[in-house]
C-alpha cells in the first residue's frame, strides 16, 4: 500500500489527475498523397506544389 505522504504516492496521485491525451490526427487528416507523385498534400490544395499535378477536390461525408 502507497503512503500518501510519500513524494512518491503525491506523483501517483497528480498523474490520475491529468490522464494521458489522446492523439490529435488533425494534421493527418489534412494531407492526402498526390495523385501525380504521391507527395503529401493539403485537402484543399488545387495543385500539388512538387509536380504541379492538378488535384480533385474529394468531398467525403
Amino acid at each position: 500500500m502507497a503512503n500518501p505522504e510519500h513524494p512518491r504516492g503525491a506523483l501517483r496521485r497528480a498523474l490520475r489527475l491529468f490522464p494521458r491525451r489522446r492523439r490529435d490526427d488533425l494534421l493527418e487528416r489534412s494531407l492526402r498523397p498526390c495523385g501525380g507523385c504521391g507527395e503529401q498534400v493539403h485537402v484543399f490544395a488545387e495543385t500539388c506544389r512538387h509536380c504541379g499535378h492538378t488535384l480533385d477536390l474529394v468531398a467525403t461525408v
